[in-house]
C-alpha cells in the first residue's frame, strides 16, 4: 500500500463519516424538537386540564424568557427529582442509547468496508504485478503468449503494450546478434584467405633469410618478416575480437592456479625480456585458485606483460603479484618503466589506439583484446601510474 493510496482511502472515509454524522445530528436535533413540542404541549394541555383560565398564559410564557419564572420552575422539579442533568425527564434516554450505538456501529461497519476493500483491492493488485513479472520473465526466456483477459483494465492494456515492446527488442536484439554472426563468420574468411598468402610469403622470407645476403637487402628482408608477424597478429587478433563482439566465444569455467597461468602467459616473452636484461618477478605461490578460462585469460596476461616489456628500459624490472579475497582474484603487474601520459590512460583500453610512448610497432590492439576476454569473464583491468614511477595493470575476476 502506498502513499498515495493511504491518503485516498482517509480522505475518502472521512467525506463518508462526515456525510454520515451530519445524517444522523439532523436526525437527532429533529428528535429532539419533536419530543420537546410533544412535551410542551403535554404540560400546557395538563395545565389547561386543571385550570382552564391559566391556558394563555401558558402560552405567552413559551414566547419570552423570564428569569423568575425559569427558577421557580427549577425548584418545583427538583421537589419531585427532577434535576437539571437528569436523562430521565423527558424519558428519552433509551431513544437517545439506542440512536447512539446505531451510529457507533454504522461508523464501524464504514470502517471495515473501506478497510477491506482497499486490502483486498491491494491483494488483487499485488497478484497482477506478479502476475505481470512472471509473464515479462517468461517473455525473456522466449515463452511467448498472450495473456487472455476477461476484462480490459489498466493491468491487462500494460500487458499488452509491455509484451509489444519486449516483442520489438528481442527481434532487434535478434537482428542484431545474426548481423555480428555474419560479420563474425565473414571476418573468419577473410582470415582465412589472407593467412594463405602471409603463409606463404613467411616460408619465402626463411628462405631468403637462410641465403647468403647481406648488406640493405638483409635489413629489407627483416623488416618483410617483421611486418608479415604483424600482420598475422592483427589478423588473429581481429578475428578474436570479432567473435566476443558477437557473442560467438565460448570460454570455459574451470578452476585456474594463478602461478601457472602467470607462468605460462609469459613464457613466449621470455627471450625478448632476456635480450632486453630485464627482471620478471612472480610472486610464488601455487595454492591460489578461481574459476576462468586458462588459455583465453593467459593471452590477456601475455599482452599486458608484453606492454610492459615495450615500455620498460633495458635493465627494468617487471613483476607480477596476485592475491584473494572474498569479492574478487587480482592479479597486479607492474613496471619500473615511463608509465602513462595522463592524457592516454582513459584511452588505453580502445582499438588501435596508440599512445604518446607507444612504440613505432604497436598495432594498438594487444590491451583492448585483453579487456574484452577479461570483461567476458566477469573481471575487469585498471591501468594508472604508480607513484614511484612506472605503469601499473590490476586484473580483477570477480566471484560468481
Amino acid at each position: 500500500m502506498n502513499k498515495k493510496s493511504i491518503k485516498i482511502w482517509l480522505f475518502s472515509g472521512f467525506i463518508y463519516i462526515t456525510f454520515f454524522c451530519v445524517i444522523f445530528g439532523s436526525f437527532i436535533y429533529k428528535q429532539s424538537e419533536n419530543m420537546f413540542y410533544e412535551k410542551t404541549a403535554q404540560l400546557i394541555a395538563a395545565g389547561a386540564n386543571a385550570n382552564s383560565d391559566i391556558e394563555q398564559d401558558l402560552v405567552s410564557s413559551l414566547k419570552k424568557k423570564n428569569e423568575i419564572d425559569i427558577n421557580k420552575g427549577k425548584e418545583i422539579l427538583e421537589k419531585y427529582g427532577y434535576i437539571e442533568d437528569s436523562k430521565v425527564i423527558f424519558n428519552i434516554n433509551q431513544g437517545f442509547s439506542k440512536a447512539l450505538i446505531g451510529c457507533v456501529i454504522l461508523i464501524a461497519v464504514l470502517f471495515f468496508y473501506f478497510g477491506g476493500t482497499l486490502l483486498v483491492s491491494n491483494i488483487i493488485k499485488r497478484k497482477r504485478i506478479d502476475d505481470l513479472a512472471k509473464y515479462l520473465y517468461d517473455i525473456n526466456e522466449g515463452i511467448y503468449r498472450m495473456k487472455a483477459q476477461n476484462k480490459e483494465d489498466d493491468f491487462s492494456i500494460l500487458e499488452d503494450e509491455l509484451y509489444k515492446i519486449v516483442m520489438m527488442l528481442r527481434e532487434r536484439s535478434e537482428k542484431e546478434r545474426e548481423e555480428k554472426e555474419n560479420l563474425c563468420n565473414n571476418l573468419a574468411d577473410i582470415s582465412h584467405q589472407l593467412k594463405t598468402p602471409l603463409t606463404s610469403m613467411s616460408l619465402m622470407v626463411e628462405l631468403l633469410e637462410d641465403s647468403n645476403i647481406d648488406g640493405d637487402e638483409a635489413l629489407y628482408i627483416g623488416s618483410i618478416s617483421l611486418q608479415i608477424e604483424r600482420l598475422n597478429y592483427l589478423v588473429s587478433s581481429l578475428l578474436v575480437l570479432s567473435k566476443i563482439d558477437a557473442d560467438a566465444m565460448t570460454l570455459e569455467h574451470k578452476p585456474i592456479n594463478i602461478y601457472e597461468l602467470i607462468c605460462v602467459s609469459v613464457e613466449p616473452l621470455h627471450l625478448m625480456i632476456d635480450r632486453k636484461q630485464q627482471q620478471l618477478l612472480i610472486k610464488d605461490n601455487s595454492d591460489l585458485f578461481f574459476n576462468g578460462d586458462f588459455h583465453w585469460t593467459s593471452e590477456a596476461i601475455l599482452n599486458i606483460v608484453k606492454n610492459c616489456s615495450e615500455h620498460t628500459p633495458n635493465g627494468g624490472k617487471i613483476s607480477i603479484d596476485y592475491k584473494q579475497n572474498p569479492i574478487c582474484t587480482q592479479i597486479i603487474i607492474e613496471d619500473n618503466g615511463k608509465g602513462f601520459d595522463k592524457k592516454d590512460i582513459p584511452k588505453l583500453f580502445t582499438r588501435f589506439y596508440k599512445g604518446a610512448n607507444s612504440s613505432k610497432d604497436s598495432v594498438g590492439i594487444g590491451l583492448a583484446l585483453s579487456m574484452s576476454i577479461i570483461k567476458k569473464q566477469n573481471g575487469e583491468i585498471i591501468a594508472l601510474n604508480k607513484e614511484t614511477g612506472g605503469a601499473k595493470f590490476i586484473i580483477k575476476f570477480y566471484r560468481n
